[in-house]
Parts: C-alpha cells; structure tokens; sequence
C-alpha cells in the first residue's frame, strides 16, 4: 500500500474549506483563488463572497461569480 501525503498548502486549504462549510457555507473557491462562496450549500445563482472584493464599505457583495 503506497502512502500520498499532502503539502501543508494543501492541508491548510481543504481545512479552511472544511471549516467554512460547517459555519453553513458554500465555500466554493474563486478561480483567482482570492475569494470563496458565502452563501448557504445548494444555493440558486451566481456564487458571492460577501466579504473579499469589496471596494467600499458600502457595497452588499464583493465577488460574484458563476461556473
């Protein structure tokens, strides 16, 4: 039996994605890898991140964005 073992990059993503899905996320990754969905799993429409990419305080979302 051959052990793959994981860079700790990788480690260190799929644990922030494991712990935004139990706080209720989405947390589908943007493809710039500079955002992730903020909206609940099984969600109708385009993925947001309503906390990255904003350009002022005042917006609703930040990055949207569709597969």
């Amino acid at each position: 039996m051959t052990e793959t073992r994981k860079d700790l990059a990788t480690r260190w993503a799929e644990a922030a994605q494991s712990g935004a899905r139990a706080a209720g996320y989405c947390a589908l990754e943007h493809h710039s890898g500079k955002a992730s969905c903020t909206r609940t799993p099984g969600h109708d429409g385009p993925h947001r991140d309503y906390y990255n990419g904003r350009t002022s305080i005042t917006d609703v979302h930040g990055t949207q964005w569709s597969e």
